[in-house]
């Protein structure tokens, strides 16, 4: 669909010949910001330099604190302005990020080949210069001292930032899986530093949520696409989605969401394509075991040639009541990778342990460049392919009705094979047994990762060998592997680092497809079969909870017969189980008896699982199991402690907090078999839970139409994270009623929706 774009920035449509791809050396910028409803920017401008500049701006306005914190961070600043942090926790962070910018790994990938797929283009650059440009202009239009943000206000560590600072966040971004381990690893006999706090554990990353549901022509009422994006993300700190749209007159329209400090649009559509992405089983990393030379433990033996580390000294600024103290950590790292130190993987004087991350590179917003161009989903599954930059799986529809589902990106080149023969311990055979991390002996070459020329960059597989599927009727993702994205095709032959096959899902994935059957079958209250856009909606924010569904009845009877037994004090609870309506809406009553029972161990299932049968199986609560009771008599007498009634409504039990407000939240915990996750934490007396830690984020629907997309969403935690600012509570609302906002795809669209309007021309 072509739109006019009239405006102030697209009467210079002209000057699109001067493209992003030839920036100059002192580039302008032009952007017209149009805010809607709920904050919400469209930035409309001739270039990607222009988008850029008019992002930057506006997240600033809303989110520069979280900016400015989290540039402390990349510089190795945290320490010098804040001090050690608990378990010198600022110092470990430090030491890591000030050693990723002195190791040249920057600048060698900026410098490099353009041709290269690891380097981003000067389409990406100008993106990246732009926003840069865009936040400093913030700055000096504001002044720190009258920051509106009471949180950095006047702050010291807020600067004027480059384009390496934004580029060095992209890098540390790509190697969080061991932060601690990385800035804890010292040789046997060294002083320690006491970097070895809480994060000091094996290297098995925690996972996010997700739910992603691309709809074919086969099961749609029109005929085209239909797709639900609902990740699962925290709802504070850095992984925060924040809200955009960006057009370029004739060349570009996309809208969607994106991460807080960042000019992408990661979740969106734009006129042909919709996707998502959820959260990948495959493993992105690996670690090495390192045989040490008896003579020195700083060098390693492979192939019976003695090698030593590479030494690299990192000093950084510590705040003491004495004033800024300097400490200093010699690292080392060795071909395959820096050395780490965990619990699991300790560095003694014969072993050590090195990790390698997927090939760092920087392309991953030229993928999402190319990506916001895209025609069908065959496109995009090219580009995906191209770049094999994704970090997760991608769910996508296009307005034709085909739906696709892959998970390409850089994974380990590590067959099966190789990961069992190149097991040298106890240690590295129970990583891959139970982690499916791989930990290979390196103390032979030949137990390198192996390599493909068809693949993007050398050590990972090539995107052909990737799990992925095309379908006419739908895919569909919750967090488990690729191995039932669609029941009727399942994946298989897979190796192990990609995820497991044959193997029970989780109960949130048998919802999510139960989910699609019942509304294929038209028996889940929503109307006619088949989805369209209010559907999708409505099946999201049914609030089922299939653990209950499975298990409440047979509970129930447990309970009152112990009620009538040894645990008369269970009576309130059976009642207020029983006349539960097995949802998690904030009118119902009694969901939070069966999220205790549940965290207490209690969803025990007496019929084990069945490959055969993967969508009913396990199944029956097994009341023979007296962990079952115990886990019910647990939950009741927490919440007698914690005064609160075992008949309360959600909306008494779970909320959101807003300044001195609680906002109720509906939804619920995915290992109950909640499909819209809501994970709450800080469980207090007579009020219960005060905060949400993750779940449903940025919530995006949208469906294909003879006249072009029509699409709404809500971003749960609101689009600022600012105290002061209107628009630090208000899509909170609009969830807690589940509301949705029109994503305002079409220029009629977001002229009728303006509320505010500024045109930024700058340097």
């Amino acid at each position: 669909m072509r739109t006019r774009w009239i405006g102030a920035l697209a009467l210079a449509v002209s000057a699109l010949a001067a493209s992003a791809s030839a920036a100059p050396r002192e580039p302008s910028y032009r952007a017209e910001i149009r805010r809607t409803a709920y904050g919400v920017p469209h930035i409309i401008a001739r270039d990607l330099g222009g988008i850029g500049y008019g992002a930057g701006y506006a997240s600033a306005e809303d989110n520069f604190c979280d900016f400015a914190e989290r540039m402390m961070t990349i510089r190795g600043e945290r320490a010098r302005h804040l001090g050690p942090g608990e378990a010198n926790a600022n110092v470990a962070s430090d030491l890591y990020h000030r050693r990723l910018a002195v190791s040249g790994k920057l600048e060698g990938l900026l410098n490099g080949d353009a041709k290269l797929v690891d380097t981003p283009t000067r389409e990406a650059r100008a993106l990246a210069r732009g926003f840069i440009a865009g936040m400093n202009r913030y700055v000096r239009d504001t002044g720190a001292a009258n920051l509106p943000d009471p949180r950095c206000r006047n702050a010291p560590w807020i600067g004027t930032y480059t384009e390496t600072d934004y580029w060095l966040s992209v890098l540390a971004g790509q190697s969080p899986n061991m932060l601690a381990g990385v800035a804890a690893a010292a040789p046997p006999g060294t002083p320690d530093l006491d970097l070895r706090g809480p994060e000091r554990r094996s290297p098995v990353p925690e996972g996010q949520g997700s739910n992603a549901y691309a709809l074919g022509r086969e099961v749609t009422k029109s005929g085209r696409g239909v797709l639900l994006g609902n990740p699962h993300y925290p709802w504070d700190g850095i992984n925060r989605f924040y809200r955009m749209h960006f057009v370029i007159p004739g060349r570009m329209n996309i809208v969607g969401a994106g991460l807080i400090n960042s000019p992408s649009i990661g979740i969106g559509h734009n006129a042909n394509v919709a996707w998502t992405h959820t959260v990948s089983t495959a493993r992105r990393f690996g670690l090495f075991e390192l045989k040490l030379d008896p003579k020195d433990p700083t060098a390693y033996v492979v192939d019976g040639r003695s090698t030593p580390m590479t030494r690299q000294d990192v000093t950084v600024q510590v705040k003491t009541d004495q004033g800024l103290k300097p400490v200093t950590r010699t690292y080392y790292t060795t071909r395959f990778g820096p050395v780490v130190e965990t619990a699991d993987f300790p560095w003694t004087t014969g072993r050590a342990y090195a990790l390698r991350d997927s090939p760092v590179n920087l392309r991953g917003l030229d993928q999402y460049i190319r990506m916001w161009r895209a025609k069908s989903v065959r496109e995009l599954a090219d580009i995906l392919s191209r770049h094999q930059a994704a970090g997760f799986n991608t769910t996508a529809v296009d307005s034709g009705g085909e739906a696709f589902y892959g998970d390409i990106g850089a994974l380990p080149y590590v067959t099966d094979a190789k990961a069992e023969q190149c097991s040298a311990s106890d240690a590295s055979r129970k990583s891959w047994s139970e982690r499916r991390v791989p930990v290979l002996d390196g103390s032979r070459a030949a137990c390198d990762w192996d390599s493909d020329p068809r693949a993007a960059t050398p050590g990972i597989y090539p995107a052909s060998a990737l799990p992925r599927i095309f379908r006419r009727d739908y895919t569909s993702n919750s967090n488990d592997s690729y191995w039932l994205t669609n029941p009727a095709q399942p994946l298989e032959g897979f190796g192990k680092i990609f995820g497991d096959e044959r193997t029970a899902r989780s109960l949130r994935t048998r919802l999510s497809i139960k989910l699609i059957e019942d509304r294929l079958a038209g028996r889940d209250g929503l109307g006619a079969p088949k989805f369209d856009l209010a559907t999708v909606q409505g099946v999201l924010f049914n609030n089922r909870n299939l653990g209950a569904e499975m298990t409440r009845d047979d509970l129930v009877g447990l309970c009152r017969r112990a009620a009538r037994g040894p645990h008369p004090d269970l009576a309130a609870a059976c009642d207020a189980l029983a006349s539960w309506d097995m949802r998690v809406n904030l009118e119902s009553r009694g969901a939070h008896v069966f999220r205790l029972f549940a965290e207490h161990g209690g969803l025990r299932f007496k019929v084990p699982f069945d490959p055969r049968d993967p969508l009913n199986t396990p199944h029956t609560l097994d009341v023979d199991d007296p962990k079952v009771l115990e886990a019910l008599v647990k939950a009741v007498r927490q919440l007698r402690d914690l005064k609160i009634a075992p008949d309360a409504t959600l909306a008494q039990v779970q909320h959101e907090p807003r300044g001195s407000e609680a906002i109720p939240i509906h939804g619920g915990p995915g290992p109950e078999g909640i499909f819209n996750v809501i994970t709450p934490v800080d469980l207090k007396p007579e009020r219960g839970w005060s905060k949400i830690r993750h779940g449903s984020s940025w919530i995006m629907a949208v469906e294909f139409t003879p006249k072009g997309p029509v699409s709404q969403g809500v971003l749960t935690y609101s689009q600022s994270t600012s105290p002061t600012s209107p628009h630090a509570g208000d899509q909170t609302r609009l969830y807690s009623q589940k509301g949705w906002d029109d994503l305002r795809f079409t220029e009629a669209a977001v002229k009728a929706g303006t509320v505010s309007r500024k045109v930024l021309e700058g340097r």
